[in-house]
C-alpha cells in the first residue's frame, strides 16, 4: 500500500508499505479519507505523541473494512466505517471508572502508532 510516513522528526516520504494483516480481534481499513490536523504537526515535529518514528500518520479517518480478524464480530468486510483512533488498556484505574480518554497508557492510531 501506499501511504504517508513521518520518516523521523521533521521528515515526510510517500512509501510503499506491505498491505497489513489483521491479528484474530482487528480490523484492517481501506482509508477513504483522512483529515491533517494541528496534531499531526506536532507529531511530526516530536512535540506529540511518544515520537516513535517512523510512524504513518493521521488520527481522523474514515474507509471500509477491507479485512477482519478470527475474533471480531458485528462487522464485516465491505462495511463503511469512522475511527476512533484511542488505543486505551481497559485495565487502569481510568479507564474501570469509563474514562478511557484519561488512560495511563493512552495511545492513538497514526499518533503513537500505525
Amino acid at each position: 500500500m501506499q501511504s504517508i510516513v513521518f520518516a523521523d522528526k521533521n521528515q515526510v516520504s510517500f512509501t510503499d508499505l506491505p498491505d497489513p494483516t489483521p491479528g484474530n480481534d482487528e480490523v484492517v481499513i481501506d482509508v477513504r479519507a483522512s483529515g491533517i490536523c494541528h496534531t499531526d504537526i506536532e507529531v511530526l515535529r516530536g512535540n506529540y505523541g511518544t515520537s516513535a518514528f517512523p510512524l504513518v500518520p493521521g488520527h481522523e479517518y474514515a474507509g471500509e473494512v477491507s479485512a477482519i480478524g478470527s475474533d471480531v464480530k458485528g462487522v464485516s468486510v465491505g462495511d463503511r466505517v469512522v475511527v476512533d483512533p484511542n488505543i486505551e488498556c481497559g485495565t487502569c484505574r481510568a479507564c474501570q471508572r469509563g474514562w478511557a480518554h484519561m488512560c495511563e497508557t493512552l495511545g492513538a492510531y497514526g499518533v503513537t502508532q500505525n
